[in-house]
């Protein structure tokens, strides 16, 4: 299993700036700082639907992303390459936590998207469930009941007595409660085929999407990580804790 990320974020530019007025702040101090911070960052995520360029966050919804690159090798022995992708669902992530632990540079995040919707161009060329596979055109589809969790780890660097944190490493598990599969002018247009295998891709959704998991769960990585490291390069730790 391969994935391959094309650019889709702004650069980060390591300049102080201030939290958006309708982001709330939490103090490190505070008796209550947990339950704060995962209401903060609650109320963050749902007002993700326009980009906040001063603090490096593009538009979540939907999110573009350029191009990917997810290969299959057991049940999906076929590279699917998606292009002009426009992902919808990740401004409405229900959190169960999101904890910063200072002391350990940890960030634990679990949580549920209700739906995300991922509309592409498509090309794929091999086999699924030993059946060739052949097409290219639009794509849709649709996970449900996302359950996330996952651990962040982060270091802490100083610049001009401000303290900013980077995202070095981490580790995410990704599990829908179903998905579902729409492939347009399979085969050259042949409806009969086309229909045929988006109806096996979707009574086998389970088989499928576990041999392509590990290519989700990348692009999830990849999109969550610029996501904060963008945010925590331009907004230090004493502007959005203290």
């Amino acid at each position: 299993m391969r994935l391959i990320l094309l650019p889709f974020l702004l650069a980060t530019v390591c300049q102080c700036a201030k939290l958006p007025s309708n982001f709330q702040k939490c103090n490190r101090k505070q008796a209550d700082l947990k339950q704060c911070v995962i209401k903060a960052a609650q109320d963050a995520i749902y007002q993700l639907t326009h980009p906040y360029n001063e603090v490096n966050i593009p538009n979540l919804n939907p999110f573009e992303l350029k191009g990917a690159t997810v290969g299959g090798g057991g049940a999906v022995a076929v590279e699917q390459r998606f292009t002009d992708c426009k992902l919808q669902g990740f401004n409405k992530m229900k959190l169960d936590k999101f904890e910063f632990d200072f002391d350990k540079k940890v960030l634990d995040v679990v949580g549920t998207f209700p739906e995300i919707v991922k509309k592409c161009t498509y090309e794929v060329d091999g086999q699924v469930l030993l059946l060739p596979v052949t097409g290219k055109g639009p794509s849709e589809i649709i996970l449900t009941k996302v359950d996330v969790t996952s651990k962040l780890y982060f270091e802490e660097i100083k610049k001009r007595n401000k303290t900013f944190i980077k995202i070095v490493r981490s580790d995410i598990d990704m599990n829908p409660g179903h998905v579902s599969y729409k492939f347009d002018n399979l085969f050259n247009g042949d409806k009969v085929l086309g229909d045929n295998i988006n109806q096996v891709l979707n009574d086998n959704w389970k088989e499928v999407f576990e041999d392509v998991k590990s290519g989700y769960i990348e692009i999830i990585k990849t999109i969550v990580t610029s996501l904060l490291n963008n945010f925590f390069s331009k907004v230090s730790i004493e502007e959005a804790f203290d």
